[in-house]
């Protein structure tokens, strides 16, 4: 009878132990998890898609010039597919010219800022996935003529910051 008492005295303390470890377990699995998940949702590449003639005329100078442009955005994770997540986009611009030794010098002429909830959303199924569709205006730029590169920027709600590649476009200049 003794013995049997302690059996359950024992088993009764190592439920005891076990349920109090096992909670402690969960609470860390729950903290890496949290973590493992954010680090795995980080945007991996930032991917621009450019129509053949994605120049915007806004006609703010009276001329064919054109004054912005247009193209898609999509924000991989490493799986190749587009997705939409909470940030800001940072687009730079640079004008292109070239020194008199011949090398490149680049200007910045307009930066933006615009987070996601401010741009237009592309949530259709298709080979890249969701992504967004942005309409850049540059006001009184006399870039027409020139070249330029469009270097586009995406940082989460967490301070990660992902690039895409510098994308470089002579800006058209129309007869008048």
């Amino acid at each position: 009878m003794r013995l049997r008492r302690w059996g359950l005295i024992a088993a009764i303390m190592l439920f005891l132990v076990a349920g109090g470890c096992a909670s402690s377990q969960s609470r860390a699995r729950k903290n890496v998890s949290s973590a493992a998940r954010q680090q795995r949702d980080v945007v991996r590449s930032v991917r621009c898609v450019y129509d053949y003639n994605p120049w915007l005329d806004l006609d703010q100078h009276r001329d064919s010039d054109p004054e912005g442009i247009r193209y898609r955005v999509f924000l991989d994770l490493g799986d190749g597919k587009g997705v939409h997540r909470e940030g800001t986009f940072h687009i730079e611009l640079y004008q292109i010219d070239y020194g008199d030794d011949g090398k490149v010098v680049r200007t910045l002429v307009s930066d933006w800022h615009y987070p996601t909830s401010q741009v237009h959303r592309i949530a259709k199924p298709g080979m890249l996935g969701d992504g967004y569709f942005l309409h850049l205006a540059w006001a009184h730029k006399d870039i027409a003529g020139h070249e330029i590169d469009l270097v586009t920027q995406f940082e989460d709600a967490f301070g990660n910051v992902s690039r895409s590649g510098a994308k470089r476009l002579r800006v058209p200049k129309y007869i008048s």
